[in-house]
């Protein structure tokens, strides 16, 4: 008869190959023996002050792992049943085990987010980055979820639209903010792009190897970014933010200077020099589609293709129309065409109570051509 320890082995191995279902059965199997001999592990874990990791982090495992089999197969019910039973398991071994419970909090945050309990999920994402801070996956899964509870908030209040020339500046959301970044010999640079953010909710920390940004945003969540390790040592004295109109610009000092980041964060395979570079013109990432640009070129080339006259007219109506929401573009569209190009409204509201008339230039007459 196989083991406990030969199911979960065997299940593991399940897991690798994709086969869900045997995996989720052959963990349920291991799980089951392990329930034979309760009175055995609730023993050891009493009778012994400090319990080696490896008994209870052995019951711990088979919970997460299968929690893990159960999102695979999208049956977040019992993923999350699972995740809560680890998280029991851990409490009734009165210790801390932080990674494995942050491990098992962010089980659990995954499961309560795939079935729509974003309250919860964001608070056991929250309590997961508290005992395992180095978890890659929570700021996407944390951006996720704040994404998700701003679109509720939205979608429950109501907005009156006000006649507007164009449209005010979109409030970003975290999940939407985007960062980018550029290096030359001294320094690397690190841009995150929002708009109109009050410096006074900007913090941002430097360290020898490690960055990190919070950002209250204007809907009361928080936007971070946490580069932790980063490729190279930086000198934190040295390194420096500022906060634009359209983007917080951070600078971070090298502290080897000439040495050509190949990646921003964790383990640099692609380091090389700077000398290797075109120039001196800032070198942006290596996973750019295009390879390194001379942007001081192309900054050339676009300030001699600027338009002008009626191009730049038809050039700012096209940005604005990009920009706008959906019944400003609906506005616009048919002021335009029922006008015969005369009109052009961005006031839905006002649009939208009949026809828009033709109303040519002063000194003109609207003429119907018949074909």
């Amino acid at each position: 008869m196989s083991s406990a320890a030969d199911y979960y082995t065997k299940a593991n191995e399940a897991l690798v190959e994709d086969d869900f279902d045997e995996a989720l059965d052959l963990f349920t199997k291991a799980i089951d023996l392990d329930k034979l001999k309760p009175d055995y592990y609730l023993k050891r874990i009493h009778s012994i002050d400090n319990p080696t990791p490896l008994s209870i982090n052995h019951l711990l495992f088979h919970s997460n792992r299968r929690s893990v089999t159960y999102e695979k197969l999208n049956n977040n019910s019992l993923a999350l049943k699972d995740a809560q039973s680890a998280l029991e398991l851990i409490d009734a071994a009165n210790q801390e085990h932080a990674e494995v419970a942050g491990q098992a909090y962010l089980r659990q945050g995954i499961s309560q987010f795939h079935l729509g309990q974003y309250h919860e999920s964001k608070a056991s994402l929250e309590r997961s980055k508290e005992l395992n801070p180095h978890e890659k996956t929570l700021p996407t899964w944390l951006s996720k979820v704040e994404a998700k509870l701003l679109t509720a908030i939205q979608s429950t209040s109501v907005s009156t639209p006000a006649p507007v020339i164009a449209p005010a500046p979109a409030t970003p959301s975290a999940a939407r903010v985007r960062h980018e970044w550029f290096q030359n010999e001294h320094y690397m640079t690190v841009s995150v792009f929002m708009k109109n953010v009050d410096k006074d909710t900007v913090d941002i920390q430097f360290s020898e190897r490690a960055l990190s940004v919070t950002i209250k945003m204007p809907t009361g969540s928080d936007y971070s970014l946490e580069l932790d390790p980063l490729a190279h040592e930086i000198i934190p004295a040295e390194s420096r933010f500022e906060v634009l109109s359209t983007k917080i610009e951070i600078r971070l000092k090298k502290e080897r200077i000439g040495v050509k980041w190949g990646t921003l964060e964790g383990e640099d395979q692609l380091v090389g020099s700077m000398s290797e570079a075109q120039g001196n013109s800032p070198v942006y990432p290596s996973s750019s589609k295009h390879g390194v640009k001379n942007w001081d070129k192309l900054s050339r080339e676009v300030e001699e293709e600027k338009p002008e006259g009626e191009k730049a007219l038809n050039a700012l109506f096209q940005q604005i129309y990009k920009d706008s929401d959906e019944n400003t573009r609906r506005a616009m569209m048919k002021s335009f065409i029922e006008s015969n190009g005369t009109t052009l409204s961005t006031n839905w509201e006002e649009v939208s109570k009949g026809t828009v008339e033709t109303k040519p230039p002063e000194g003109m007459i609207a003429r119907k051509f018949e074909l």
